[in-house]
């Protein structure tokens, strides 16, 4: 019997400390409950699912911002929804001011409650707004930039691309002008007692009345009409309230002038006086003298197809195509620099426009301006999502006058096509709304399933785990026992020696 360096001890040593290091390994696993705890348990494993974790984090994001996204939608939305029931409120009133059964009193009323409100429009437009982020002022769409300062884009339907548009501006909008003279009394005498007609609507002058309350009587007339009547000379044509070349005087300094509020051909002033004393008075006309207002013009260029069209209604080009395609522009007076002569009150000069030349434009639509949700846990999976910028002069109401029967009857069809507008605007956002309804569905199923494939590779199997745990348990009790009894080994030679 050789001593031999108790090599059973170290034999059962050795398997002794597997077994505690398998016995470690099993406990961690337990307590932890991942199959992989460091790199080393499994290098693959390891760098699969942390791969997999990164996407799923990054999924359970994407379904949060697309909640987000749901939620700037649903805040524009219902401001639209508020502002189609004005529309639908100011229909009716139109059609109320159409019938011929209300005085010019009653229409200046319903004119007052429609100021009201397309002016309630133009502030939900300006303050709507989610997280300090404004949402129909347009900021919320193709951003845009022209090298001719007086070329604005105002609306892109979503089939325009992203690419530079030549036109060619050839003339300025303006409203309709008629200039009268300097008034040559100061009160109105047995002789100029008469009516001034205006747009088929009359006001009487009366003996003894003053210049001051004459021409009050004639301003109230014109306001009914969405016209501006004021003295004035010719001066900046950056007058105030645009006065198409007019700086304002006291009364009876100047001439006196009327223009209407709104540009463009649909726009009349006719003006007709039926005493010739008091037509001399204000250098009017017996015979009806009438102006009408001037739509912008405008010639297509490169960027445009063949087939698109182009039209105009005041100072807002609209330009269409196939597929949906509609640019809208405004364009301020006096970028092309028309020289316009107005028609004089007596008729002598009649109003025209000379074609000193053109300005060519370049628009550039770019793409970016849209809000860009991210709706996927990678790079460029995003959604984008277009707000068009909604106010009354996108919508094309914002100078509609009703207190005539002609301004109602066409106030109808105009709040009609507004009505259509916002409607479209607001399908559109649904439109969103279903699709990130769907994809936060998506995101969601696909984090559940990558989930559970993640856990396949990282977390641990309980009932295996611990069917390990309790097998080493017993080798390591085992072991435990065996060493003791291979260190009692070396005794028995002992015995032998004491023998």
């Amino acid at each position: 019997m050789r001593i031999n360096h108790n090599i059973s001890a170290m034999q059962t040593n050795s398997q002794l400390r597997k077994t505690n290091k398998n016995l470690d390994t099993a406990l961690e696993r337990l307590s932890s409950g991942y199959r992989i705890n460091r790199a080393a348990d499994d290098a693959a494993g390891m760098a699969i699912s942390r791969k997999m974790k990164t996407q799923i984090e990054g999924l359970e994001r994407a379904s949060m911002n697309s909640s987000d996204g749901i939620s700037v939608i649903q805040t524009a939305e219902g401001a639209l929804n508020e502002v189609t029931a004005m529309l639908q409120r100011m229909r009716q009133l139109a059609v109320q001011a159409a019938n011929g059964t209300n005085t010019n009193e009653d229409r200046l009323s319903i004119q007052q409650e429609l100021n009201q409100l397309t002016a309630e429009i133009a502030r939900i437009s300006e303050t709507t707004e989610f997280n300090t982020k404004t949402l129909l002022d347009g900021n919320i769409d193709n951003n845009s930039y022209s090298n001719v300062p007086g070329l604005d884009l105002i609306y892109a339907s979503d089939t325009v691309a992203s690419v530079e548009y030549e036109m060619t501006l050839t003339c300025d909008p303006r409203q309709a002008v008629i200039v009268a003279g300097e008034p040559s009394i100061t009160e109105i005498g047995e002789e100029e007692v008469g009516t001034i007609t205006i747009n088929g609507y009359s006001v009487y002058l009366r003996e003894g009345q003053s210049l001051e309350d004459a021409f009050a009587s004639i301003r109230n007339l014109c306001d009914s009409m969405n016209i501006k009547a004021f003295f004035g000379d010719e001066g900046s044509t950056d007058g105030p309230a645009e006065t198409a070349g007019y700086e304002e005087t006291e009364i009876g300094e100047g001439s006196l002038i009327f223009m209407s509020r709104a540009y463009g051909s649909s726009q009349k002033i006719s003006i007709q006086c039926n005493n010739p004393a008091l037509a001399e008075a204000f250098g009017l006309s017996t015979e009806t003298v009438t102006s009408y207002g001037v739509d912008a013009k405008v010639e297509l260029g490169e960027g445009f197809s063949p087939t698109a069209t182009v039209s105009a209604r005041g100072d807002i080009v609209y330009i269409r195509d196939s597929n949906n395609f509609e640019m809208r522009y405004q364009i301020t007076p006096g970028t092309v620099e028309t020289d316009f002569t107005d028609a004089t009150g007596d008729g002598e000069v009649e109003q025209y426009c000379a074609d000193d030349g053109d300005v060519e434009a370049i628009s550039t639509l770019l793409s970016a301006g849209p809000m860009y949700l991210q709706v996927g846990a990678n790079e460029d999976q995003t959604m984008q999502v277009r707000i068009p910028r909604t106010d009354p002069v996108t919508l094309g109401i914002a100078s509609i006058n009703v207190c005539t029967q002609e301004g109602a009857e066409a106030a109808i069809t105009l709040y009609d096509n507004a009505v259509n507008e916002v409607s479209a605007i607001r399908a559109k956002l649904g439109a969103y709304q279903n699709r990130l309804d769907h994809t936060i569905t998506n995101l969601d199923v696909t984090g559940l399933n990558m989930t559970e494939s993640m856990s396949r590779i990282e977390d641990v199997d309980m009932a295996e785990e611990m069917t390990v745990y309790t097998q080493q348990s017993v080798l390591d009790q085992a072991g435990t026992a065996m060493l003791a009894q291979a260190n009692q080994r070396p005794q028995n030679i002992l015995s032998l020696l004491n023998g």
